[in-house]
């Protein structure tokens, strides 16, 4: 027989174990949780820290804007940019001015431009501003400008406008289109009296669907998908036909909800301006664009930020997505804020 202290003993040693695996479970459990804890507070150290990144570029476009334009447009290389004003021209150059040395004038008493070469590299009508990867602190700032009056206003298009949109996306003519259409009319319009193949009340509570014509603005883009006729594959698009080509081409990229009109050529996407001219005129600004950087002397009067703080690491990123308006009616900057979003989600 064993004698009973060696069992006691073996005993000891097998406690001793346990107590050994318990602390070092409790241990390594305690790192795990220190750790967590403290990527936590780092990564909510750097969150806040992008996101005031993120506002600090915010205010680099606010500065932008603000800026007296004689154009805005959308360049091929350098994005959206803004031309610099004319100067004002002195009667006194004319009055110093004598001989050979007098410039012509056309009938209207307006002094030609110089086109040669050297006068156009000496004046440059926009400056290119660096807006990627600005590096601030321990971080970067990149932001972006798009401008909203680059697409069609959906709550200030007339019937004639709103057919050729849904010519562009892929509608067929016929009911089907005239019945989107004046259904979006009856929507935005204040009464209750329906178009001929429009819908208000009394079609959406037929429908048996648990709202009614708003009677009103359209405030969120998405707010199409509840008019009568207008489907996810009529909005979104692009989708495929049975032959494989592309039957719809989709309607959020060419409308906007805010009253930025009229459209801007200089900033339009060729989507647009198919819906607005006529081909040998949208083939003409396009070329315009792609050689001088714009159109015409149209200002914009609307405009998407998006602005992205981040690590130079490549680690935490916030973007904020801002839309304002550039607007003589407001008092102090002149910018009038629309829509803010704290935390956008790039898709």
């Amino acid at each position: 027989m064993r004698r009973p202290e060696k069992n006691q003993n073996g005993i000891a040693m097998m406690v001793v174990l346990w107590v050994l695996v318990l602390l070092i479970a409790l241990a390594t459990e305690f790192a795990f949780s220190m750790k967590m804890e403290v990527n936590t507070t780092r990564n909510f150290k750097e969150d806040v820290e992008s996101y005031y990144l993120a506002k600090a570029g915010i205010a680099l476009a606010m500065a932008e804007i603000i800026k007296p334009a004689r154009f805005h447009s959308i360049h091929p290389d350098h994005g959206w940019i803004s031309g610099k004003p004319q100067a004002p021209k002195k009667d006194s150059i004319e009055n110093n001015e004598t001989g050979d040395n007098r410039k012509t004038r056309n009938f209207a008493g307006i002094v030609p431009v110089d086109e040669s070469e050297d006068s156009k590299e000496k004046e440059k009508e926009y400056q290119v501003i660096k807006r990627e990867k600005i590096p601030f602190g321990n971080g970067e700032i990149t932001y972006t400008i798009t401008d909203e009056n680059g697409k069609i206003a959906i709550n200030k298009a007339s019937r004639g406008v709103l057919l050729k949109v849904m010519k562009y996306a892929g509608v067929e003519l016929g009911v089907e289109r005239d019945i989107i259409v004046d259904s979006i009319l009856d929507w935005i319009d204040p009464d209750s009296r329906h178009r001929i193949n429009g819908a208000e009340e009394e079609y959406y509570k037929n429908e048996g669907l648990p709202y009614t014509a708003k009677n009103g603005r359209i405030e969120i883009l998405t707010e199409l998908l509840k008019i009568r006729g207008m489907t996810e594959e009529i909005f979104y698009g692009p989708r495929e036909n049975e032959n494989g080509a592309l039957k719809y081409k989709g309607l959020e990229k060419i409308l906007t909800v805010y009253d930025a009109s009229p459209v801007n050529p200089n900033t339009a996407s060729p989507e647009v301006l198919s819906v607005l001219f006529e081909q040998t005129q949208v083939q003409e600004i396009l070329q315009s664009r792609k050689e001088k950087g714009y159109y015409n002397d149209t200002t914009s009067t609307h405009f998407r930020i998006y602005s992205t703080g981040s690590f130079s690491d490549g680690g935490t990123r916030h973007t904020i997505s801002v839309v304002l308006e550039k607007s003589k009616a407001v008092q102090g900057s002149g910018l009038l804020t629309h829509y803010w979003n704290d935390n956008f989600i790039e898709p």
